[in-house]
């Protein structure tokens, strides 16, 4: 399990992309989690209300919905990273888990690109914010 902050590299290049989180007085601290030769940075949030995400405690977790493509090392922050020693114990042991469902995630947005005239899947797009990285994804 690696945990890590994105770098001020990355808000430079990302930072107007209304999606992403950021935070004016803390970074998000994220989950490092590489699939399919992508690693992907996935946040740890508060007052989650959907079900894609892998909850910790309730209405806090991973979400999967606000993950960002990492190009390469030099967008994670060189900062040591903690979290809430619950959030931590909930995590403990769910690296295949989380690395699993946060791959299906994945495949249901790259379907829903496909089939965008749906309405089905609009939020899915709308609120993701793999709709940045698409040409790394897809």
């Amino acid at each position: 399990m690696k945990l890590i902050y994105l770098s001020q590299k990355f808000y430079a290049e990302y930072g107007g992309c209304k999606e992403i989180l950021k935070k004016p007085t803390r970074p998000y601290a994220c989950l490092a989690v590489y699939i399919s030769g992508v690693t992907f940075a996935i946040p740890f949030r508060h007052h989650i209300a959907h079900k894609y995400a892998f909850i910790t405690k309730p209405g806090c977790g991973l979400d999967y919905t606000k993950a960002v493509v990492v190009p390469d090392g030099s967008y994670i922050a060189p900062d040591r990273v903690q979290i809430d020693q619950d959030e931590f114990n909930a995590l403990k042991g769910q690296d295949s888990r989380i690395a699993r469902e946060f791959a299906r995630y994945l495949k249901l947005y790259i379907k829903a690109v496909q089939n965008h005239g749906n309405p089905h899947y609009a939020n899915i797009t709308r609120y993701s914010t793999l709709q940045y990285f698409e040409n790394r994804i897809m």
